[in-house]
């Protein structure tokens, strides 16, 4: 068998055409990744975007260049993206080549909310994040993995105290589901744990029926 393929012109030919086409597939990669790698096509500048309130252009500035490694071609962008997001208040960011030598960063901040459980912040989409931050913000206080829960109902007790010219001081869920929330005059509503929004807009009618006793200390 193999004496008489040894002896086909037909097949050799075949089987060469097909080597050389391996050979210049694998020599052709070899190039190309030489190619991409040469100097001159290096990063010639980054742009950043987004507006940048809170985080510090400095600790961006080393992430980007700590996350600079390889050329235009070669640059590895999910490490880059990935050492920019471990920067404090960098919710998001996007790196994209832009040609010829460019490198495009868009970042997002976290919006902060409140304060979460005293050791952290929550940012206008429910998520904990860690940051400092010197300016007032309400207290949120749950178990770990509710404070998306907790900022749902934040939004949905303020929206009426605006009115009245309120706002929440605290939130509090505790581990078996009750709310309670404090009022930036000092007053305290323990709501529970069921029908809490039923219960809220009850609260807000006794509220408004009573404003005035309330204002003056009343019972």
């Amino acid at each position: 068998m193999w004496h008489s393929v040894w002896n086909d012109a037909a097949i050799l030919n075949r089987v060469s055409a097909l080597l050389a086409v391996l050979a210049l597939g694998v020599f052709g990669t070899i190039a190309i990744k030489w190619l991409a790698a040469r100097p001159v096509f290096a990063i010639q500048r980054v742009v950043v975007t987004g507006e940048m309130r809170n985080a510090d252009p400095a600790q961006i500035a080393a992430a980007v260049q700590h996350g600079l490694r390889g050329t235009f071609f070669t640059m590895d962008l999910a490490a880059a993206r990935d050492a920019l997001q471990k920067v404090p208040w960098v919710r998001q960011v996007s790196v994209r080549r832009q040609w010829p030598g460019r490198l495009g960063i868009a970042v997002e901040e976290h919006q902060p909310l409140a304060r979460w459980n005293d050791t952290a912040l929550v940012n206008t989409q429910g998520e904990v994040f860690d940051a400092e931050y010197g300016e007032e913000l309400p207290d949120f206080y749950g178990p770990d993995g509710t404070a998306g829960e907790v900022t749902a109902h934040y939004r949905e007790f303020s929206a009426p105290l605006r009115t009245l010219q309120l706002g929440i001081d605290a939130l509090s869920r505790s581990a078996r589901g009750a709310w309670d929330v404090k009022l930036d005059d000092g007053m305290t509503i323990a709501l529970g744990r069921e029908q809490v929004g039923e219960r809220w807009a009850r609260w807000m009618q006794v509220r408004e029926g009573y404003r005035d006793r309330i204002a003056q200390g009343g019972q």
